[in-house]
């Protein structure tokens, strides 16, 4: 998150807030111990969202099924052939994420965006090596655009040649990552030509090496690691680099040090397959003395979201912030809620139908005409934002959830609660506020270990801790 200063402001003065990371480009976001910096020495939260689905697609994020990328090209592709699925793909680099979408980003308060992408934005698989201007083109523009509206940007490398894991997400081939030699050396040399020209852009908080490595052969993702890691600072010794965990961001007990002295860990918070277990982050961090990060979560019902934003928020688990899955998806009957959802034409959702499962057919016509609906629908201006979402995920108003990463060792409990709230840290010198949901004042006071709140309504509360010129605020579950 912001430094204290900036902390301040957006308090004082929600009508104008906006994102407001400090950057340059001589000075980087790093690693000190177990915070995140940025480049003046702040310690501070990256909080934003991914901005999924546009430089690497998936077919659940476009109301469809399973499908990868390369599934939804095939079956594009043989009903309107080879130059309308380009044209396609170029509308789609060009209108799913504009200047708009990251300058919104900026004026929800975030600070930080993830960015998915395939590898195939920049080199083709049949030319490997050679790397398309037309993806440099796309990655610089968008970088621009964090640094108009002060937005770090974490470049998370999606689909490596082969793809990282044999999930749809990852974009795989027959032959996969882990599989083939060619394939390692094509992703550690594309990080090489990626960090060689961003060497010197301060916006980018990190570098994202691999999203969601699975491999059964631990040691071989350890060993790729190293090795992209060693050729990249033979360019680059400014960026933070981010390593996530093998069984898909989750399993880090193959790291026992640290490969390199600016590293951050990255986990993936998801319940689908099972709760992840927050001590054992919380673990890796302080046994190797670096920062963790949860670079997605959601895929959850708004109180599945509730529960899961309220330990990824706790400063027991030292948690350096969090990026939401995802800013705008097409909707289809059992989405999750998203930041954003873009209108699911009738057209467009036979496509999805019939590239997921086989059926209504659909001939070129209404193919074009899903994609034309599609283009058009996706566009920020024309999306409907899930209020539910935003109201939890807010960061501008007083009750946004927000923590100030100076008051660690401060803990708040039980959360949830029935009558008592206890805090364990030194109470001298800190008051309190507490806050109704909708920002009704409730209680202010220096003493709160002692009070009995058991005549509140069930609901959320949030808890303004001051301390000397610092503000933070811990949100609450009255049960």
């Amino acid at each position: 998150m912001k430094n204290l200063f900036f902390v301040t402001v957006f308090l004082i003065s929600n009508a104008t807030v906006q994102a407001q990371a400090v950057w340059n480009n001589t000075s980087f976001v790093h690693r000190n111990n177990q915070q995140i910096f940025d480049g003046q020495n702040n310690a501070i939260l990256l909080d934003g969202v991914n901005i999924g689905s546009w430089l690497l697609w998936e077919g659940l994020m476009w109301s469809g099924g399973t499908l990868s990328e390369k599934d939804i090209t095939a079956k594009m592709q043989s009903v309107v052939g080879p130059a309308a699925v380009q044209a396609f793909r170029d509308s789609v680099y060009k209108n799913y994420i504009t200047r708009a979408d990251i300058r919104k980003i900026s004026e929800q308060c975030f600070n930080v965006v993830r960015i998915p992408f395939n590898h195939t934005i920049l080199e083709d698989d049949s030319n490997p090596y050679v790397y398309k201007s037309s993806g440099w083109v796309i990655l610089d523009s968008v970088l621009n655009w964090c640094e108009d509206y002060n937005v770090y940007a974490v470049l998370d490398l999606h689909s490596a040649p082969g793809g990282q894991s044999t999930l749809f997400t990852a974009d795989p081939d027959s032959v996969n990552l882990w599989q083939s030699p060619a394939n390692k050396d094509r992703t550690i040399q594309l990080w090489k030509a990626i960090a060689n020209r961003y060497k010197d852009r301060g916006i980018i908080a990190a570098y994202d090496l691999l999203n969601e490595p699975n491999n059964w052969w631990w040691p071989d993702i350890v060993s790729l690691y190293d090795a992209i890691i060693d050729t990249l600072r033979t360019v680059d010794n400014n960026h933070m680099i981010m390593l996530e965990g093998n069984n898909y961001a989750q399993d880090f007990s193959m790291f026992t040090s640290l490969p390199d002295t600016n590293i951050c860990f990255q986990f993936h918070y998801y319940t689908l397959f099972g709760t992840p277990n927050m001590n054992d982050y919380l673990t890796l961090s302080n046994n190797l003395n670096a920062p963790i990060w949860c670079g997605e979560w959601g895929e959850d019902n708004l109180s599945g979201l509730e529960n899961k934003l309220v330990l990824l928020t706790d400063p027991e688990y030292k948690v350096r912030g969090n990026a939401f899955w995802t800013w705008k998806t097409v909707p289809n009957s059992f989405s999750f809620p998203h930041y954003h959802y873009a209108i699911n034409h009738p057209d467009w959702n036979n496509v999805m139908l019939w590239a997921t499962y086989g059926s209504p057919i659909v001939d070129a016509a209404q193919m074009q005409s899903g994609i034309d609906n599609f283009i058009i629908n996706m566009k920020i201006q024309n999306c409907e934002m899930d209020t539910g979402v935003a109201e939890l995920l807010d960061l501008c108003s007083s009750t946004g959830i927000r923590y100030c990463v100076e008051l660690d060792s401060l803990r708040v409990y039980p959360n949830p609660f029935t009558s008592t709230i206890n805090t364990i840290s030194n109470e001298e010198n800190r008051s309190y506020e507490l806050f109704s949901s909708l920002g009704e004042f409730i209680w202010s006071g220096k003493q709160i270990g002692m009070l009995d709140f058991s005549s509140l309504s069930s609901g959320v509360y949030y808890l303004k801790i001051y301390y000397g010129k610092s503000l933070c605020t811990k949100k609450l579950i009255k049960n």
